[in-house]
């Protein structure tokens, strides 16, 4: 029985296919050789061949795969290229706001009224808090407890 489909053919191009992925991410290139793949064992499959040639024709597409998979990966590694997918150097972006650490158990006074959110001095200098437990008056004198993000969490200095 002729096939138009040739099954070994189907599988090198499928696996061509993974492999240029890595290095041409986009991913369209991917999913097409996935599914050249799966052509390919039903191909064989299809090719009149017994069913346990082809779960070991299955099992043999699956093993290329991962050692495909895994030497693509070490070429990217092994590569020093500009362009690789690859992140070889640390990031700089965005970073949280923060709390300085050294005003958790300091004094200070309320610049504004904390509803519960506002802002405090201490020493002179403006942060933002959020008090723990309701109102606090502006001008009452606070306790810094700790900090979340960016905020003090205070408290009614007693």
């Amino acid at each position: 029985m002729e096939h138009f489909w040739n099954p070994y053919l189907l599988l090198f191009l499928g696996l061509t296919m993974i492999f240029i992925e890595f290095f041409v991410p986009g991913g369209v290139l991917g999913a097409a050789g996935g599914v050249v793949l799966l052509l390919s064992i039903i191909a064989f499959w299809s090719a009149g061949y017994s069913p346990l040639a082809t779960l070991v024709y299955f099992f043999v597409v699956i093993t290329l795969l991962i050692t495909l998979i895994r030497f693509a990966l070490w070429r990217i590694n092994r590569t020093g290229s500009k362009n690789s997918i690859l992140l070889r150097d640390d990031q700089s972006g965005y970073v949280a706001s923060t709390y300085d650490l050294e005003m958790v158990g300091k004094e200070g006074v309320c610049g504004t009224d904390l509803k519960p959110a506002g802002k405090i001095l201490i020493e002179g200098v403006e942060y933002q808090a959020v008090s723990e437990m309701g109102y606090i008056k502006k001008g009452t004198e606070i306790l810094v407890l700790r900090g979340e993000g960016a905020h003090l969490i205070v408290k009614e200095k007693s």
